[in-house]
């Protein structure tokens, strides 16, 4: 391939589909080659708003650095607000946490292109303060503590692969009763992960008879639990769903039925 301008044209630098909003109205979704401690991309939407174009990540940011511990509840929301503060847009922090900006539609490139500089500043900054979440690295350790309780009868195997009708391998987390068992945190990311998973696998043929179950992790502040229903509703049009805190009380009467 020759190299020159044609070249970048091949190598996509945002990948762009169109959604639609809980009022809805319809949306750009932007996925960038930028990516977040935990391997996910840096996404966000552009709304239209007739003379101006909004830009909102629609709150996951906020919900992703809560989850890795880099902030705290909303008194410790100031730290957003001065990294994003770092362009000659006017990006803000709004109160039910979306990331915001505003303009004018003549002004969208300049708005994009700060955006996405003021977006970055945070991931440097999640870089600097964390490595890899210990909760998202415990959660499948707890899940398995967890499994083996609920039905101590039965072989607990780490780890099965298998593949989809792409012909591609996936690994899960566990295979118990019958079961294959993935075990997330509750983001959009790792939702959406799951459900290319699962629906590859499940359009194949190498189930032979198992089910699949996922368990969403819920504990935390009424937030985290709202967003977990969430997702537990998307996954269950694909795969059993549930969350942690039921397989915990399962875990609770197994016992004591024991």
């Amino acid at each position: 391939m020759k190299f020159d301008c044609s070249f970048l044209e091949h190598n996509k630098l945002l990948i762009c589909h169109t959604v639609e909003t809980v009022n809805g109205e319809k949306a750009i979704c932007l996925q960038t080659n930028h990516l977040w401690i935990d391997k996910s991309p840096l996404s966000f939407y552009i709304i239209d708003l007739n003379s101006q174009i909004m830009i909102t990540d629609d709150g996951e940011t906020i919900f992703n650095l809560r989850l890795n511990g880099v902030i705290g509840d909303k008194r410790s929301w100031s730290l957003v607000r001065d990294k994003i503060n770092c362009t000659h847009s006017d990006i803000g922090l709004s109160e039910n946490g979306e990331i915001i900006a505003i303009a004018n539609k003549d002004k969208l490139n300049t708005l994009l292109s700060d955006y996405i500089s003021a977006m970055c500043s945070l991931m440097h900054y999640e870089y600097e303060m964390v490595g890899i979440p210990d909760r998202i690295n415990k959660l499948a350790e707890e899940v398995e503590l967890y499994l083996k309780a609920w039905k101590p009868r039965k072989k607990l195997t780490p780890n099965p692969k298998i593949k989809g009708i792409s012909n591609h391998e996936y690994n899960f987390d566990f295979e118990i009763d019958n079961e294959l068992i993935l075990a997330i945190n509750p983001t959009p990311n790792a939702v959406g992960a799951v459900m290319r998973k699962v629906g590859d696998v499940v359009s194949g043929s190498q189930l032979n008879g198992r089910k699949i179950m996922v368990i969403v992790d819920n504990r935390g502040d009424d937030l985290f639990n709202q967003k977990a229903i969430e997702e537990i509703k998307i996954i269950s049009s694909l795969a059993k769903a549930l969350p942690l805190t039921n397989l915990i009380d399962a875990t609770k009467k197994s016992s004591t039925a024991h």
